[in-house]
């Protein structure tokens, strides 16, 4: 099989990627590669938190208003007990944009999908098992057999090391972070969300939303090496807040540990190929950049990926600037933020974000 782009990775980075090329190069041939269906037993995917800002980049691959009739919870903020044992809301209104979402995130994901299948994109369900590249092409081996053969690759494999650390592209790690994460029933019918939680510790910080179908989601957040040094009911007996949200919640033995750190990739742009969302920068999920910045780099990685096929190298500098610049400015606000909890000064988490 051969294909001018193919894009590895079926989440909102390369569904945007793929979605922008088929919208503004209807003629030029994509194929995107994803990982197999998921099976009813695999845990939902985390990242529900959905801000009024992704609405402009949902206008430019034509899913404004599709986006808006799939019924995901509308939500008027985030409430947050940091710094203090008080709880202040911060409210999508002050920002002129409208209100946000708490999202069903596997659905919104396979919707993703479905539309830059709908848009022309070939889907291939595989996994890939190695990327070679020759005369200045590459080959593509799918899990099970075959290989694609592509010009240009947009990789959006996630956080994992994926392609790129075959190529000389090592992530760079800037802490610890993971989410412990667990699902619940609330039974509610519910016409817009309460809203996120956040809610500090000594040792992390609790997350919980509720979601679309009456279920909810709580996280901890906490360094991998402290993770077990502690009980999630210990912790959660420490947040008055969140343990008075869950007291109603019934618990729907859905659990999962996901990688939750600050992380960038030195290099993005290579030759013949370009990195986009998570593979080419993630971020804390208390920033809630993580949807925005992979529809914006998908959508950006298609159009470095075209330059590439017209040998114009402006683009992929641009484009490396900008990445590195998102992630500078990021790592700035991080700090700001977490240098506003003061109270647990000698915890190992908190002293780590501070510097110390």
């Amino acid at each position: 099989m051969r294909t001018p782009i193919a894009i590895v990775g079926g989440g909102p980075a390369g569904c945007a990627a793929a979605l922008t090329l088929r919208r503004y190069l209807p003629n030029l041939s994509v194929t995107l590669v994803t990982r197999p269906p998921p099976s009813v037993a695999e845990v939902p995917a985390v990242g529900e938190t959905l801000s009024p800002g992704v609405l402009p980049l949902l206008d430019y691959i034509g899913l404004r208003e599709q986006f808006q009739e799939l019924g995901h919870l509308p939500s008027g903020g985030t409430t947050s007990a940091w710094g203090s044992e008080h709880l202040l809301e911060r409210n999508y209104l002050f920002t002129g944009r409208g209100h946000g979402w708490h999202l069903d995130r596997s659905r919104f994901d396979a919707w993703l999908l479905s539309k830059a299948q709908e848009a022309g994109a070939r889907c291939i369900r595989s996994r890939v098992i190695r990327a070679i590249r020759s005369e200045g092409v590459w080959r593509i081996g799918l899990e099970g057999g075959g290989d694609l053969v592509a010009n240009v690759i947009v990789e959006a494999t996630g956080r994992s090391k994926g392609l790129l650390g075959d190529h000389g592209s090592v992530m760079r790690r800037d802490d610890g972070l993971v989410a412990e994460a667990r699902w619940f029933w609330h039974g509610r019918d519910e016409a817009s969300a309460d809203g996120a939680l956040v809610e500090s510790i000594p040792d992390g910080w609790w997350y919980s939303a509720s979601l679309p179908g009456g279920r909810g989601v709580a996280m901890f957040m906490t360094d991998s090496d402290l993770r077990r040094q502690n009980s999630w009911d210990n912790r959660l007996a420490a947040a008055p807040a969140t343990t008075a949200r869950l007291g109603s919640w019934q618990p729907m033995k859905q659990t999962v540990v996901r990688p939750a750190n600050s992380q960038c990739s030195p290099v993005v742009v290579g030759e013949g190929w370009v990195a986009a969302g998570d593979t080419a920068a993630a971020f804390d999920p208390i920033s809630a950049l993580g949807i925005g910045f992979a529809l914006r780099s998908g959508m950006e990685a298609a159009r470095v990926a075209v330059s590439y096929l017209e040998d114009d190298d402006a683009l992929s500098t641009a484009y490396a600037a900008s990445v590195v610049r998102i992630y500078a400015d990021y790592r700035a606000r991080l700090r700001g933020i977490y240098e506003l909890e003061k109270r647990w000064p000698d915890s190992p988490f908190w002293a780590r974000r501070h510097g110390r």
